[in-house]
């Protein structure tokens, strides 16, 4: 006991110890790095380690979209002034699915937006001459039916429905860059999505006047959306 006492109560041995616990506790932080109490807390507050978010599948995939969509090289645009029919084949294009869009935040989705603006804006600027061609003579056959034919070399199709809720961010660059007013019924009778899948993937709009303000829409069905019943007040 007197012993342990006096060894205890040695301020130069007392220095060593310390200095060599403070030397261990640097080569033990070095190599665990910062260490979180086990309770959780630290100091009286909570402490939670920040683990680096991942980004979600959804977001992958309308990256790896939008890197693809930016090469534009083999794009064409053509008018026939017979029928006033604009074609444009955007070739190797790829479209993302409705329901990957719906899981993505807005800001992130502006990404794959901005890469078709500028596709079209590209396209706009390398046919000038077919673009004021198309210009000069939409207005005598408006509305137009948009067929919108994709073609995938991936493993699945995405249904129709989704083919022409994809294509509605082209339709608004289309807009933004003067090839139509507006995306308006007056303008767009309705789109005419197909999909299917080949080998050389890509996608072919075309704008075709519509046979009636309703497009293909069967005369009685429109009789029949005039006669829905009106609700009680």
């Amino acid at each position: 006991m007197g012993k342990r006492w006096a060894i205890a109560s040695d301020p130069k041995l007392l220095a060593r110890i310390a200095e060599q616990e403070e030397r261990n506790g640097a080569k033990r932080g070095l190599s665990a790095g910062p260490s979180v109490p086990a309770s959780g807390y630290e100091g009286g507050s909570q402490v939670q380690a920040v683990q680096p978010r991942q980004p979600s599948a959804a977001t992958q995939r309308a990256k790896r979209v939008a890197l693809n969509n930016q090469d534009s090289r083999r794009d064409t645009l053509s008018y026939d002034p017979e029928s006033n029919t604009l074609i444009l084949v955007l070739a190797g294009a790829q479209l993302l699915s409705q329901n990957v869009l719906l899981r993505m935040h807005d800001a992130k989705a502006t990404q794959l937006k901005t890469t078709w603006r500028k596709r079209i804006e590209a396209l706009m600027m390398l046919n000038l001459e077919t673009y004021d061609l198309w210009k000069q003579n939409q207005a005598r056959s408006f509305p137009f039916i948009v067929e919108e034919v994709y073609a995938t070399a991936e493993s699945s199709c995405l249904d129709v429905e989704s083919v022409a809720a994809a294509c509605k961010p082209i339709i608004d660059a289309l807009v933004r860059t003067k090839f139509i007013p507006d995306d308006r019924s007056e303008y767009i009778a309705q789109p005419i999505a197909y999909t299917y899948r080949q080998p050389n993937a890509g996608l072919v709009l075309v704008f075709r006047p519509a046979p009636k303000p309703w497009g293909f829409i069967h005369d009685s069905t429109m009789e029949l959306a005039r006669q829905i019943p009106q609700l009680p007040s």
